[in-house]
């Protein structure tokens, strides 16, 4: 079965890290930076900054090395976004529903389904049908 890659992980550091960055910028920037009478406060702000830029260089890294190597037929993304399994219940169901399914094969609607939505599997199906007297129209002709 199709699984999404794990972009939570890299995706909640980059919010945090963002946070931070803004936060060390806010305080960097406040009243309180600016009536310090030497530099060692900013500086010391500015080095904090310098770790966190790393960090957010290092979460994008993490990012793209994750979503460069999928080779699935969906993209990458957060679980947030996947959608759940059919079951087989719901494959019979949507099948009893939905004739238009029938010209694909189970396991192709079911793979397919996993990724882009039964819905969206459906809709192929639909537009196929739609399709396919011009299709073999002019296939025949040739």
């Amino acid at each position: 079965m199709y699984k999404k890659p794990d972009l939570n992980g890299p995706l909640t550091r980059l919010r945090e890290n963002a946070a931070a960055w803004k936060a060390n910028l806010a305080r960097l920037t406040s009243r309180e930076g600016m009536k310090q009478d030497t530099y060692a406060w900013p500086i010391a702000r500015m080095e904090e900054r310098d770790d966190l830029a790393k960090k957010i260089v290092d979460d994008f890294t993490a990012l793209d090395e994750v979503m460069s190597s999928h080779h699935g037929i969906g993209s990458a993304a957060p679980t947030s976004w996947s959608i759940d399994a059919l079951t087989e219940e719901d494959l019979a169901k949507v099948k009893a529903d939905w004739p238009e399914l029938g010209m694909f094969a189970d396991d192709t609607v079911r793979r397919v389904a996993d990724v882009i939505g039964i819905r969206m599997v459906r809709a192929m199906a639909q537009e196929a049908v739609r399709r396919a007297p011009a299709v073999l129209k002019a296939r025949d002709s040739q």
